[in-house]
């Protein structure tokens, strides 16, 4: 009850303000601490105790990693890393759609830079070194006046991968101009040969350090499939489904809709979990090696069985934390669980992309799968 009552509280103060009291609050530990539980799931050499992480924009600085796993996540992705500290768009920036459950944003990267980052970093690992129980993922992104955006990867990969668990490439932003070009299969090979780069001339010991992309929501099916044999062809370990739209639906009820940005939260979820099936339909067919880690629309335990429904190993959020507060991932683990206790089904994995599309896997999420056994009957 308490938690709920300080959600209001900071959700009276303007997005980006609550955003800092929420870091803060993390930092000097004010925060719930749940006992942890575990929905295990592997990604290669990549144990996750838990599938429900916290999605890029959250901890922009890696400023509050340790005290993210308290929360009952599996996991955390920071970021988006610049190679230059960038403040980003002016301000209002961040909008909140109320009705809607949703967020806009068009922040721009705004982040303190790669070498602040790598103070944060380093210190963190001291503590707890790559490969421990909660995994950190790291987003990278250029800056927007870079002359040469392929080298920002590079120079990212190169200086951040020692401390990460699996990078992320962020090429799906709508507010850094021109990014979501480098969803063209040119410029999209040149920017993963540019990160693996990176990672060969790094310190790190792990040359097969896991890469996941992360692409738009709004994109062509035909370009879905390319950008899915491309990161097959070229050897990266999955993709991250999605990020924000510039769509915006017409049932929106918020003022803010009008916003320019990316839209998060609720109305995401159809369209990124469209996203989702085709690329695993895609996947399965060609018999590729790819993971899925899915975003966008993630609210609770229904919608985040919809997502491993879909194809998804693992599921993060960030938006719904603004309207559910600190304790939406023990929420979701637990009704989670109940939801696969429900379905008789033992290990995650067993009911992995049997979906076919975003509605029937919410119909099985809310009435169960024998439900859908008796439909295809």
């Amino acid at each position: 009850m308490i938690w709920s009552f300080i959600t209001f509280i900071v959700r009276k103060f303007d997005p980006e303000t609550a955003h800092q009291i929420s870091l803060n609050a993390l930092k000097f530990g004010i925060h719930p601490r749940l006992k942890f539980i575990k929905i295990p799931t592997r990604i290669n050499n990549l144990i996750f105790k838990n599938i429900l992480g916290v999605a890029a924009g959250f901890d922009k600085n890696a400023e509050v990693i340790k005290n993210i796993h308290f929360l009952n996540f599996g996991f955390t992705e920071v970021g988006t890393i610049t190679p230059l500290p960038q403040y980003g768009n002016a301000k209002p920036r961040v909008f909140r759609l109320e009705d809607d459950e949703a967020i806009i944003n068009r922040n721009g990267f705004n982040n303190l830079g790669m070498n602040q980052a790598k103070i944060k970093l380093e210190k963190y690992r001291k503590e707890f070194p790559v490969g421990g129980d909660f995994i950190m993922g790291i987003n990278i992104g250029p800056n927007k006046d870079s002359p040469d955006r392929f080298r920002d990867y590079e120079v990212l990969s190169e200086n951040l991968a020692k401390f990460a668990d699996y990078i992320t490439i962020n090429i799906s932003s709508p507010n850094t101009p021109n990014l979501r070009e480098f969803h063209n299969k040119e410029l999209l090979g040149k920017v993963i040969k540019s990160v693996k780069k990176g990672i060969s001339n790094s310190e790190s010991s792990l040359m097969q350090l896991p890469i996941f992309l992360k692409i738009a929501p709004d994109i062509s099916n035909e370009n879905l499939e390319t950008i899915v044999h491309t990161a097959n062809k070229l050897k990266i370990t999955g993709l991250i489904i999605s990020n924000t739209t510039i769509d915006r639906n017409e049932t929106l009820k918020s003022k803010n809709s009008i916003e320019i940005g990316g839209l998060s939260g609720k109305p995401l979820f159809y369209k990124s979990t469209t996203i989702l099936c085709l690329a695993n339909k895609i996947i399965k067919q060609n018999n590729y090696k790819l993971y899925l880690i899915a975003a966008g629309g993630v609210s609770d335990a229904k919608t985040t069985y919809a997502k491993i429904l879909c194809g998804a190993d693992l599921v993060q959020l960030y938006s719904s934390m603004t309207f559910k507060g600190p304790l939406i991932a023990d929420n979701i683990i637990r009704g989670l669980l109940e939801l696969m206790k429900r379905d008789k089904v033992k290990a995650i994995e067993d009911v992995r992309g049997i979906s076919h599309n975003p509605e029937e896997a919410m119909q099985i999420a809310s009435k169960g799968l024998n439900f859908s056994i008796g439909n295809k009957k």
